[in-house]
């Protein structure tokens, strides 16, 4: 079945698209840091249950000191009360607090790339939108005779837009053959937040814990947003909206 296509209106200076390709990859790895966080604020809250307690005291309600702490055994029932926390309780100033279980290592890990995954399609599709559109657009002035056709523009402006990236990436390289500049691992984790989970991973310490081989695994992040965005922009060019494929050859399997 064949398709009414949209005639591409974006039109966008190169310029343009490489700033439009940066900022959309500061605002996903900002969404990436909300996913996380929101992610783990909600497994941490099912999964909340507190293994002990400590008693606090303090004489102006402001600074506190702990007095006293109890993890729970397991032995305890539902008629088992602590003598020590009742005559601290009995006690003007003094004040308990619950201490919440951790979560696992397991579950932890398993929420940072449940969160990254979420944060590379959402990434993915800012990309893909804007370097479609002018992608679209600029086959569609092609076709009408009023410009040539630079299929590799949406890769140039994404390599352009890749630059902060790349030069965060180069002070990390010189940084480890140096042996100084520990400032450029946070640096790079912070610029390159889209790919935390794969960062954390790799990066487990400070800039002495990062092997040579490591280092160059690590410039696997500098590769998502070219790919991105030469998709994109070669899926504008040949005018093909993946949806519309994927409805339309599901109706044809189903006749």
């Amino acid at each position: 079945m064949a398709y009414n296509r949209r005639i591409g209106k974006t039109q966008m200076s190169f310029r343009g698209l490489a700033f439009q390709c940066l900022i959309r990859t500061l605002i996903s790895a900002f969404i990436a840091l909300i996913i996380y966080m929101s992610i783990s604020f909600i497994v941490t809250g099912v999964n909340y249950k507190p293994i002990g307690y400590t008693v606090l005291y303090s004489e102006d309600g402001e600074n506190f000191e702990t007095v006293y702490t109890y993890m729970y055994t397991g032995e305890e029932d539902e008629n088992w009360v602590d003598p020590k926390l009742r005559e601290y309780m009995n006690k003007e100033g003094y004040y308990q607090q619950n201490i919440p279980n951790k979560l696992s290592d397991s579950t932890v890990n398993t929420i940072a790339w449940i969160s990254q995954i979420l944060s590379l399609v959402i990434w993915g599709a800012f990309i893909y939108s804007v370097t479609w559109n002018v992608g679209n657009a600029d086959a569609d002035k092609n076709e009408l005779g009023d410009t040539p056709l630079d299929k590799l523009r949406g890769l140039k402006a994404a390599l352009v837009a890749l630059i902060p990236y790349g030069i965060s990436y180069l002070l990390l390289v010189i940084a480890k053959l140096m042996g100084t500049m520990n400032f450029a691992v946070s640096l790079f984790k912070i610029l390159n937040y889209n790919c935390f989970a794969f960062n954390d991973m790799i990066i487990t310490g400070g800039l002495n814990t990062i092997s040579y081989t490591e280092l160059i695994i690590l410039a696997l992040v500098l590769l998502p947003l070219p790919i991105f965005a030469a998709f994109g922009y070669k899926m504008g060019n040949r005018h093909t909206i993946i949806k519309e494929k994927i409805v339309y050859q599901n109706e044809d399997t189903q006749r």
